[in-house]
This record gives structure tokens, sequence and C-alpha cells, in this order.
């Protein structure tokens, strides 16, 4: 079923309302609260909870999006000459999307997972990432030993190791998925 068009006010209300929590969430995790999302999104808590029952639900809502960010990464890399590249271009993408949200998500994916609407997105994700990873052994670039479901678990590992430490840094994803990836390719 198709959700009903917005009016342009509420399709923008919606916006800044998902952009705030996206940023709320990432910074202060569950601890984020709708009053301090709805100051600043620039909007009311009422606006908030007309749209969104629960905090949860509005939880729910940033995490499908979230989920919506990796298959459009997905798909784009799929559309890559080459399938090796466009992978490394995903997990780049999809690491990058870890490190920003570090924690938050992972706390709650068990959770949200009940959802219909979620596993759906998330199959939509793993589908793509399946297509990619079996194109790209097919072209001989990627070891044959790697499945699908090991690419978003480097991509977590490789935005966690670069907040361990007596100094984290922030920016040594980038290191620790090279490092990564040159053990994924085919001999």
């Amino acid at each position: 079923m198709t959700a009903p068009t917005l009016r342009a006010d509420a399709a923008r209300n919606l916006e800044l309302i998902l952009e705030a929590a996206e940023s709320a969430f990432a910074e202060k995790g569950h601890e984020a609260c709708v009053a301090d999302i709805a100051t600043r999104a620039g909007v009311g808590q009422a606006t908030i909870f007309r749209r969104f029952e629960t905090k949860d639900d509005l939880i729910a809502a940033v995490f499908e999006r979230k989920l919506e960010q990796f298959i459009e990464a997905a798909r784009a890399a799929g559309r890559k000459k080459r399938a090796w590249d466009g992978l490394m271009e995903f997990m780049a993408t999809a690491t990058q999307l870890h490190v920003r949200d570090r924690g938050f998500f992972q706390g709650m994916a068990e959770q949200l997972m009940q959802s219909p609407d979620i596993r759906a997105c998330k199959q939509e994700a793993m589908d793509a990432v399946t297509e990619l990873v079996e194109r790209a052994k097919a072209e001989g670039d990627l070891r044959a030993d790697i499945t699908p479901q090991e690419i978003p678990a480097f991509c977590a590992a490789a935005a966690a190791a670069g907040t361990m430490g007596p100094t984290p840094n922030p920016r040594a994803w980038k290191r620790y998925l090279s490092v990564m990836t040159d053990g994924m390719r085919a001999s």
C-alpha cells in the first residue's frame, strides 16, 4: 500500500524531524529526548507525536531511513562496471554510516528487526549486497570464501576499530577497512 501524500508543510516538517532525530540519536543514543529533537527540528513536540505515536516509533523510522541509505549505496555500487569497485565503494559508505552512529543502532537492531517493514528493508539491502558479492567472485576479484553476510560485519568491525585504543581516531576506519579489503582480494 502506498503512503498517503503529505501536504508540503507536513512533508517539510517530517524531513526536519527525521534529520533532527538522526542527529540527536547519533550523538546521544537512546538518551536523546523528544524535546531536544523538537527544538532541533524547529517544531513542537506535539508535531512529532502526531506523526510518531511513541519515541520507539521515531527510532524505528530513523533506523529504516538508515537501511534505505544502505540499500541506495548497494544499488549504486551494483551499477559500477567492475563489481569489486562497487563493493569497495559500498563498504566505504556503509562503514562511514556505522562511524556516524556508533553503537546506537547496534543496540536497537534486535528490537527493531521485529518490524516486518524493517526486516523487508534489511532483506532488500542484503539482496543487493549478495548480487554484488557474487558478481565480484564471478569476475575473479573477490575470494570465493567471502559471504555476503560478512560484508556488514567487516564494515562494523572497521568502524569500531577506529574508536579503540588509548587515542581513538574516528578517521582510522579507512585504514582498517583497507587492510580488511586487501585480505578479501582473490589471489
